[in-house]
């Protein structure tokens, strides 16, 4: 393929396309950084958006903070408020317990084909993530234990294979970590909820794709009633 970009292709019946960059651009950057602030609270539900601002602590200019937030607003992460402008997105009790029938559904159902896939799976990652949940649990770190928790979902996920799964729930995972910080339960709640990460996980690698699945659910409806239970009006 010529490199000359004034180079003009032939065959006009396909749209010209632009070579792929090597690494994230800058505005993936500026997205993934205020995300994780986001979700991780740095900025809290119902706090301002002041682009302005944003921009200089990130030491950019102001584009990709806009379309960053463009990105955020469509996936609920911040709204408009009228004359306050964009602000971090409420919790809202309705969305999240929508949240948790959509997961009743798909994460069962990643159990099951992961299970499918064992003997392509790498046992010593699955058992890493679980040792490094255990690690943020005797820590007590909630962040910590948050983003730990997402990661051993997320291994589930992409053991199942299917992308339109893994991509869908990465993206709810994000909002979840945002409730968790608000709701997470008691101690001896969250050893429970590394327990049944550990059984499921030996469930996955067994193969045993009935078993797997059927923990899966009983994890996640565990979990909603906990999160519902405790959740703020």
């Amino acid at each position: 393929m010529p490199n000359d970009a004034s180079a003009v292709p032939t065959d006009t019946s396909h749209p010209r396309m632009a070579l792929p960059r090597n690494g994230p651009s800058l505005y993936e950057q500026v997205y993934d950084s205020l995300l994780d602030a986001i979700c991780g609270g740095a900025l809290r539900p119902g706090d301002r958006i002041n682009q302005d601002e944003l921009a200089a602590r990130l030491e950019v200019s102001r584009q990709p903070v806009t379309q960053a937030l463009t990105v955020l607003k469509t996936q609920d992460f911040v709204q408009d408020a009228g004359r306050r402008g964009l602000v971090v997105a409420p919790l809202d009790k309705g969305f999240f317990a929508a949240l948790y029938q959509l997961r009743e559904a798909l994460d069962p159902m990643a159990a099951r084909l992961a299970a499918r896939r064992s003997a392509s799976l790498s046992a010593p990652a699955g058992r890493r993530l679980l040792a490094q949940g255990l690690a943020a649990l005797e820590a007590g770190s909630v962040a910590t234990l948050t983003r730990a928790d997402m990661a051993f979902h997320m291994w589930i996920y992409e053991a199942a294979a299917n992308p339109l799964l893994t991509g869908m729930l990465r993206l709810y995972w994000h909002h979840l970590r945002r409730a968790m910080l608000v709701v997470v339960g008691p101690a001896h709640d969250r050893g429970l909820v590394w327990e049944q990460h550990a059984a499921i996980l030996e469930a996955v690698l067994d193969g045993n794709d009935s078993l797997a699945e059927k923990l899966s659910l009983q994890h996640i409806q565990g979990a909603a009633e906990r999160v519902m239970q405790t959740f703020p009006e």
